[in-house]
């Protein structure tokens, strides 16, 4: 193969991984992954702390459902940008992801802004 159809053939391998939507691993902050229990604060949902959990949209993009009347029926779906503030649980194994976040189970504080870094390109501008 001469070079020239193999660094074409490069260039097409990372086009179509932009592409598909995934967001590179090397960016998934430590601890995080799809379904991942998580409390947070959003202006939309008021001043306390709420349940939810962070999840990979099918657009390859970091969201969080919560839950504010903790029930797994009643979602509503969080951009980062809208989040004052993010923590992942530590317990394992962590308790429903809509239930109440008690501070027994430990939690990491994340920034939201990571979540937008580790989703692909699109996402920090819809």
């Amino acid at each position: 193969m001469s070079l020239c159809p193999a660094l074409l053939s490069c260039v097409g391998l990372l086009l179509g991984l932009e592409a598909c939507g995934s967001p590179p691993p090397w960016n998934l902050p430590p601890g995080l992954s799809s379904g991942s229990r998580a409390r947070v604060i959003s202006p939309r949902l008021g001043t306390a702390w709420q349940p939810g959990r962070v999840v990979l949209s099918s657009a390859g993009c970091w969201v969080v459902e919560a839950a504010p009347t903790y029930d797994p029926k009643d979602i509503t779906v969080l951009r980062p940008r809208e989040l004052t503030r993010l923590e992942l649980s530590k317990a394992v194994p962590s308790p429903d992801w809509w239930t109440v976040p008690e501070e027994e189970e430990g939690w990491t504080e994340m920034l939201p802004s990571d979540l937008d870094h580790a989703g692909a390109s699109r996402c920090a501008t819809s």
